[in-house]
Parts: C-alpha cells; sequence; structure tokens
C-alpha cells in the first residue's frame, strides 16, 4: 500500500471512529432519556441534558473531518459517497440528539406516574427505536447493506407501536384524573421516538448510496378519487391518473354509493382516447375501497367531502376538489371534464413530486 493510501485509509478509520463515538453517545442519552420518564427520574434528565452539549461538539468535529478529508484527498466513487453519507448522518445524528433532550424536558414536567399502558409502550418504542439506530449504523460504519433490511425491521415495529400508543392515551384524557400536560407530554415522547426510528431508515439509505450508489426511491402513492356513485367522474379521475402518471403508484375510484354501471359517456370517452375500460370493470362503494390493512396517502374528494363519510386515518391526507365541469351534457362536457380533472390531478403530481416522464 502506497503512503497515500495509508494516509487516506487512516483518515477514513478516524473519521469512522469519531463518528462511532457519537452513535454511543446519541444511544446512550436516548435510553437515559426514556427511562427519565418511565422513573421520573429528574436528576438522570437533567445530566442528560447536560451530556448532549458533548453531542453537538463531536458532530461538529466529524463534519471538520469530512471537510479535512475532502480538502486532502479529492475523493471520487465510494469515497465521496462515504463522505456525503457522513455528514448526513451527523445532520442525523445531531437531530436524535435533540430528540433526547426533548424527552429529557419532558421527564421535568411530568408531575404524577404514568398509566402502565402508557409506560409500557413509551418502554417497547424506546427499546425498538433504539435497536433501529444501533443497526443502522453498524450497517454504515461496516459497510453492510443487510444490516438496513434488520434496521428497518425495528423501525416497522415501532412505527407499529405508535397509533396504538395515540390511541391509549386518547382513552386516558377521557377518563384519568392526571394533568392534561402529563399525557400530552407522553403524547410527544412517543412522537420522538417515532422520529428516532424515522431517522435510523434514513441511515440505511445512506448506507445503500456509500456502498452500491443506490439512490432512494421516488416515493409510490396510494391514492382514492370518491364522488358521489363512481359511474363517471371519480372512475375518469382514475383512468387519467393512471394513463398519464403510470408510475405514481396505485390509484383506485369509489363512490359514496355505487351506481349499477359506468355511465355511458364514460364509455364513449374512453373508446375516443383509447383509454382501457375492461369489460368486467363496475363502480365500487367507498366502504368497501377502504383497506383496513393499509392506508391511503390521498384521498380525493370529487364534489364530495370524504371526511364525512369515513374516519380519516391517521397518515391520510383528505382533498375536496369541487369541479366547475361536469358529464351531464353529453361528450362535449366530458372533455371539458377531463381537462379540468388534469388540471387538478397535475397540479396534485406536482406537489407529490411525481413526474410523468419516467
Amino acid at each position: 500500500m502506497s503512503l497515500y493510501d495509508q494516509r487516506l485509509e487512516a483518515d477514513l478509520a478516524a473519521i469512522r471512529t469519531r463518528l462511532q463515538g457519537v452513535g454511543d453517545e446519541v444511544l446512550h442519552n436516548l435510553r437515559h432519556g426514556a427511562r427519565a420518564v418511565l422513573d421520573l427520574d429528574r436528576r438522570l434528565a437533567n445530566d442528560t441534558l447536560i451530556r448532549d452539549r458533548a453531542v453537538n461538539q463531536a458532530t461538529r468535529e466529524v463534519d471538520h473531518l469530512c471537510h479535512l478529508f475532502v480538502a486532502r484527498h479529492l475523493p471520487s466513487g465510494s469515497h465521496l459517497r462515504f463522505i456525503s453519507g457522513v455528514l448526513r448522518l451527523a445532520v442525523a445524528m445531531e437531530r436524535v440528539g435533540d430528540y433526547s433532550v426533548a424527552i429529557c424536558r419532558v421527564a421535568r414536567q411530568i408531575e404524577s406516574p404514568l398509566p402502565d399502558a402508557v409506560l409500557n409502550n413509551i418502554e417497547l418504542m424506546s427499546e425498538h427505536a433504539r435497536r433501529a439506530l444501533r443497526a443502522a449504523l453498524d450497517g454504515f460504519l461496516e459497510g453492510d447493506p443487510d444490516a438496513a433490511h434488520v434496521s428497518r425491521g425495528f423501525a416497522a415495529q415501532t412505527a407499529a407501536l405508535y397509533p396504538y400508543a395515540f390511541e391509549i392515551l386518547s382513552a386516558a384524557a377521557d377518563s384519568d384524573p392526571r394533568p392534561a400536560r402529563d399525557l400530552f407530554g407522553a403524547l410527544l415522547v412517543f412522537r420522538l421516538l417515532q422520529r428516532t426510528a424515522e431517522q435510523a431508515e434514513n441511515i440505511c439509505q445512506q448506507t445503500l448510496f456509500a456502498v452500491t450508489g443506490e439512490r432512494k426511491r421516488d416515493k409510490r402513492y396510494r391514492m382514492l378519487f370518491v364522488d358521489e356513485n363512481n359511474a363517471m367522474v371519480s372512475k375518469m379521475a382514475e383512468l387519467a391518473c393512471v394513463e398519464s402518471y403510470p408510475h405514481a403508484g396505485r390509484v383506485g375510484s369509489a363512490g359514496l354509493e355505487a351506481a349499477a354501471e359506468f355511465a355511458p359517456a364514460l364509455r364513449r370517452f374512453c373508446r375516443r382516447r383509447g383509454m382501457v375500460l375492461p369489460a368486467d370493470d363496475a363502480p365500487r362503494n367507498f366502504a368497501d375501497a377502504l383497506d383496513s390493512s393499509r392506508h391511503y396517502h390521498v384521498i380525493v374528494g370529487l364534489g364530495v367531502d370524504p371526511t364525512n363519510h369515513c374516519s380519516v386515518p391517521y397518515r391520510t391526507a383528505a382533498l375536496q376538489w369541487d369541479l366547475d365541469q361536469d358529464a351531464t351534457g353529453g361528450d362535449s362536457s366530458a372533455e371539458e371534464l377531463y381537462r379540468e380533472l388534469m388540471r387538478r390531478i397535475r397540479g396534485l403530481m406536482t406537489t407529490l413530486g411525481v413526474r410523468d416522464d419516467e
């Protein structure tokens, strides 16, 4: 190995060692922050708050080492991807450190012990979040893409606990005599632990990028268009979206009360446009379209407000479009309706970051 290669490897080792130290300290603070909430230990909370200052200083040192590496070696390829990943990880570590600080501040404000069910969920989420973060960091430092799958599993477990924890807190708010501030504090702790798991997922993506050069895939969305009967407008919106944005994700349509069949004007429109409307396809009810196992990212009400007809899932955005056109006037109205829908759909896809040229 040449002298230059030895210097390069030594500099990389120094960066890995410093990043490892930052990760260990962040995990230590996260564990103690959660423990301070569980035990209502204000002394531990204050000690952990002070330790976060060292995390901030360490992340600045990592940043400095990365810039020195770039200046000395002008890296390219895998070395440049690694340094780019380290810089992003330093930001992620500082954010997780801030989450620990916020958790400690909550611990200092809670006045009475939280319900056992809430404490159990905090402990579980804390454990899953720490495991996800540990696996993600180890995978990055070791250049092991397989570790990303392990980390994502722990992150998924953390995310799955959050809705359940939210329901427990909601029930406690209705019947528990504890101060509302304590319950709001517990909700913040749940959210910060979930955000920690999400940071672990981001680190997994940086691992894949640093090792293989694989970039994060564009997000795919589950969308549902809803109108009164799914005979014309919502089905046209579904077909238009699928035709113009085939890579957007999974798109469907439904009606509050499904018609017996699609409108003749829709079938004629599809024939003129060359759109495929399967012969065995039929309007479906909104209630049947709601999938209890997977949420829609976006539900769009066309002339109706979907929030009045379902309990919108926590992660779903519900929109309402009041269209200027309808299809009651025949084929020309159908063309006008299509143009109006496309204008709205393009705006939505631009907002979501979906391109039509993939």
